[in-house]
């Protein structure tokens, strides 16, 4: 097999996952969950850009009038990853009073989730507005009482007649985070002896601190005109406004109860791990691509936390760069984030993967809860040509990586042409690793350079933690950054477990400006770039001397 023909298989495995679920089933939602009768509702249903067919709405003529259907397409790009959908929209009119299901809907060899819809009699839902004015503004929120981070669901209703134009702005919120969610509902309803248009729009507040929390109402602007009086089509209509009643929510911190950790406030919340070899078997060398998806239904994904597998002993571990983003169900914003794993078995047996918690708060039952993916095991298999071993083999007393000596086996007992060519890389690895070593020696003849712990001229794994950083710098994140970073400076110091720990055994300079970069952009909100870390690093650690003085390129002025 060539190497083109490996990184096509890598590529496979890594980006399969992401298609599947990218292929998901369709969802569908209501505009809003109470009507009144004779009002219309929008049923949306949101379906991949490769489903063709077209859903079966017969079943919705039992309870329902259907009034006409209108198609939207959207395509989205979230961190690279393509994604198109369209989305139908399905006007209805409830036929009677009631709490009423809106039935699950086939499409292909698919089906939609069924919904819940309460029917209440004419005029129950026109709230405390004026009847008799040609503009009324109304809001809700749901609920009244949240915790930090919870999403509250704040619900405004513009109801006119004749309007010719008008701007209506935003709600304000002091201390919370306010987004608009999804699109407006148009519908019509009847108060008093009046027909009213109307437009729904919802919006998720965020509360970021316990207390009182004061919502201020947008304002209405407009023009209203007499559709009896012939000089309202030349523009002399009646300017008209109105505002919403301000709101309150009282804000609770985070309970008692609460175990440490992230704080998740959700209506409900998902994690899986999709991935694993399902005859449980798996061999030294070959990488397994293990997928884990976080999904919170109340939470955007910014507030989501990083996802992560446990140590793995027997296996080095490669994440790949997280894919997220976020959708809505009706009024509530669901989060989503991605992560996937290339697992690399470095020894036979058997591989472990721990069991993962995730503790999070279910707002509806107000109760904690914790999401687990199970603990499972991999039967680990020997690569060809190499001996099974229960352990690694014990590094070279001659700093080469300990990969480099398993690598020499399959020469000796090729069979056949792809041994060949591995052991041909390992013999150009071997070669890059000698090369590296002479430039190693040459410059510790120049100047002294911090030992390495092992005593050994080259640390166990560098290799292959340094190339992980040089990886992430290019495409990762700043957190992955900063582990990929210490995992490689680990190698020559175990001790270091901090950016703060590793700054001060460097010289001063560009590493060290890139340092305090990288932490600027972690903690601070400042910006960072992968290109010079890279650079800075490229050459390998500048470590001061062992005597802790940083002498800069050239000898002291008075040698001792």
């Amino acid at each position: 097999m060539t190497m083109r023909g490996v990184r096509y298989l890598v590529a496979v495995a890594v980006l399969w996952p992401m298609l599947a679920w990218a292929q998901a089933a369709p969802t569908a939602s209501l505009d809003r969950p109470r009507v009144g009768l004779g009002e219309t509702v929008t049923l949306n249903i949101q379906i991949g850009d490769g489903d063709a067919d077209a859903p079966d709405l017969s079943p919705l003529s039992a309870d329902f009038v259907v009034l006409g259907t209108s198609t939207n397409h959207t395509l989205s790009i979230v961190n690279g990853h393509r994604e198109a959908h369209t989305i139908l929209g399905v006007a209805l009119r409830p036929r009677r009073e009631g709490h009423l299901t809106v039935p699950a809907l086939a499409i292909g060899a698919q089906k939609t989730p069924p919904l819940d819809l309460d029917v209440e009699a004419p005029g129950k839902t026109a709230g405390t507005a004026n009847p008799d004015a040609p503009v009324q503004l109304e809001d809700m929120v749901n609920p009244t009482h949240a915790y930090v981070g919870q999403q509250i669901d704040y619900t405004l209703r513009l109801y006119f007649t004749n309007l010719a134009d008008g701007n209506l702005g935003d709600p304000a919120a002091d201390g919370a985070e306010v987004r608009r969610v999804g699109q407006d509902a148009n519908y019509q309803t009847t108060r008093g002896n009046r027909r009213f248009n109307v437009v729904e729009r919802h919006y998720a507040i965020f509360p970021q601190r316990p207390g009182t929390l004061d919502i201020q109402p947008p304002t209405f602007q407009g023009t209203v005109v007499d559709p009896n009086d012939m000089d309202a089509f030349f523009g002399s209509g009646s300017p008209v406004s109105t505002v919403g009643q301000p709101l309150r929510v009282e804000v609770r911190g985070r309970p008692s109860g609460a175990a440490d950790g992230a704080w998740i406030p959700a209506r409900s919340l998902s994690l899986s791990l999709d991935g694993l070899p399902a005859d449980g078997k798996a061999t030294v060398g070959q990488p397994v691509t293990l997928t884990m998806r976080l999904e919170a239904v109340g939470m955007p994904f910014e507030a989501l936390p990083a996802l992560s597998l446990p140590t793995l002993d027997g296996a080095d571990v490669y994440p790949d760069k997280a894919a997220t983003g976020g959708s809505t169900s009706g009024p509530w914003i669901t989060g989503r984030r991605q992560q996937a794993f290339a697992v690399v078995p470095t020894r036979p047996g058997t591989l472990h993967i721990p069991e993962t918690t995730l503790h999070w708060w279910n707002v509806v039952t107000d109760k904690p809860e914790e999401a687990t993916i199970p603990a499972h095991d991999i039967q680990v298999a020997p690569g060809s040509g190499a001996p099974a071993k229960a352990t690694p083999p014990r590094a070279p007393a001659t700093g080469a990586s300990p990969s480099a000596s398993p690598a020499a086996a399959p020469v000796a007992g090729a069979r056949s042409p792809w041994l060949w060519g591995f052991a041909a890389l390992a013999v150009l690895w071997i070669a890059t690793l000698l090369g590296w070593w002479l430039t190693w020696r040459r410059r510790g003849a120049r100047e002294p350079v911090a030992p390495a712990p092992s005593g050994s001229a080259m640390p166990v794994r560098e290799g292959a933690t340094r190339d992980a950083f040089l990886r992430a710098t290019g495409h990762a994140d700043a957190q992955t950054v900063e582990r990929a970073l210490l995992a490689w400076a680990r190698t020559y110091h175990p001790a270091i477990r901090s950016l703060g720990a590793l700054s001060p055994l460097l010289r001063e300079g560009p590493q060290r400006d890139a340092i305090a970069t990288l932490q600027r952009a972690r903690f601070a909100g400042g910006t960072w770039q992968g290109g010079m870390l890279k650079d800075a690093f490229a050459r390998g650690f500048d470590w001061k001397p062992a005597d802790g003085a940083d002498h800069g390129p050239l000898p002291p002025l008075y040698p001792r």
